[in-house]
């Protein structure tokens, strides 16, 4: 399906994210700090997708916060 967009997020079944799967998106990756990283997902449909996630100590990566602005939305500035 080329040029089409879509993010779909799996979880598992506790409810933690297993996969962020996107097509036809811009992605942003970037560590924050130590152990700290944002992952921005802009879609062709005008959304907006944020990750954060973070490391604990023994390596297990956890999303700390997601949030999406639907297309359209009142984005705060």
């Amino acid at each position: 399906m080329r040029g089409a967009m879509s993010v779909e997020i799996r979880k598992n079944d506790d409810g933690s994210i297993d996969e962020v799967i996107a097509n036809g998106c811009a992605i942003h990756l970037e560590q924050m700090d130590k152990g700290a990283w944002y992952l921005g997902i802009d879609a062709s449909d005008g959304s907006h997708w944020q990750f954060w996630m973070g490391a604990t100590g023994n390596c297990r990566v956890v999303v700390r916060h997601t949030e999406m602005t639907p297309a359209g939305g009142d984005v705060p500035r």
